[in-house]
């Protein structure tokens, strides 16, 4: 299965829609990111529950107040929600999102992290391509993260590169296309048995982690082989492990763990530049994407 989503550029006088479904917002983060978007032309709305906390002290307001501010945005014509942050929340609200909804309005996903478990299951109903990229209180204090989003929002990288590497970065060679799917290994792994997985088949896999010990990644990666899920999964491609233990040793360990989860011929790339490190630059996912280790670049094809 191809998934090849259409993708519709945000205008610059498009709202931008600020979401809260996952972990509690630090509201000084929040407002150096807001600020960072509005200098950058797009209005900003944010949904009631933004700076809320569960009486369980770790969500932005209890699941329905969660739920209320997605709707609340999506009622507005909100086109383009981009997470205020991830940590966890967003698992416990898929089963009550308003699905077909956002389907049919081609409602787009900014996030990553936490934000993994609602980008996948979108690109899979056919929904618009989503955007795997800095959340308004995760990562838009770095203006190079704020001028990567948005290109990749209006359409400037459509047909050209996202990522290039170096040759000692790419763990076994090849070319390969597909549809961009992926995002926190460890959701991922969460998503196996659901009703909300990735669409693995023909996919090329993009996975980040953070503060995980390398034996749980093992753990994590081995899981992963055994479900069988990646059978038919053209590339697989590394970004960030910040805070992974231990740091000496990590990036040969690393790599050779990807290969033998890696189907047989499929391109293995480590170390781009996306997830929880200072540096995340924003791609598509459920656009068709193209790698080629022999150019060092990865493009998107859609």
């Amino acid at each position: 299965m191809t998934v090849g989503l259409q993708w519709k550029p945000v205008t610059e006088d498009e709202d931008i829609g600020v979401v809260a479904l996952s972990g509690v917002v630090a509201s000084s983060r929040l407002d150096a990111g807001l600020e960072a978007l509005l200098s950058s032309g797009h209005r900003v709305l944010e949904a009631p529950n933004v700076r809320e906390r569960s009486a369980s002290g770790y969500l932005a307001g209890e699941d329905s107040r969660r739920l209320e501010g997605l709707r609340w945005l999506l009622e507005r014509g909100t086109r383009t929600l981009m997470a205020a942050r991830g940590g966890y929340g967003a698992a416990r609200l898929l089963s009550n999102l308003p699905w077909s909804v956002m389907v049919e309005r081609g409602v787009t996903f900014v996030g990553f992290s936490d934000l993994t478990a609602i980008l996948n299951p979108l690109i899979a109903r056919g929904g618009a391509v989503q955007v795997h990229g800095p959340m308004a209180a995760v990562g838009l204090e770095h203006s190079h993260n704020l001028e990567r989003l948005l290109r990749v929002l209006r359409g400037d990288l459509v047909g050209k590169t996202l990522f290039r590497f170096r040759q000692s970065q790419v763990v076994r060679p090849g070319t390969a296309r597909g549809h961009a799917i992926g995002g926190n290994l460890t959701v991922l792994c969460s998503l196996i048995g659901t009703p909300y997985e990735p669409p693995w088949d023909d996919g090329v896999l993009f996975i980040e982690e953070v503060g995980e010990p390398m034996y749980r990644l093992d753990r994590l990666l081995t899981h992963l082989r055994g479900s069988g899920r990646l059978r038919n999964v053209k590339a697989l491609i590394s970004g960030s492990l910040r805070g992974c233990r231990p740091a000496t040793g990590r990036t040969s360990l690393w790599g050779r763990m990807l290969e033998e989860t890696a189907p047989a011929r499929a391109p293995v790339v480590v170390g781009l530049p996306f997830g929880h490190g200072a540096r995340n630059d924003a791609f598509p996912l459920g656009a068709t994407v193209e790698i080629d280790t022999g150019s060092g670049q990865i493009s998107w094809r859609s």
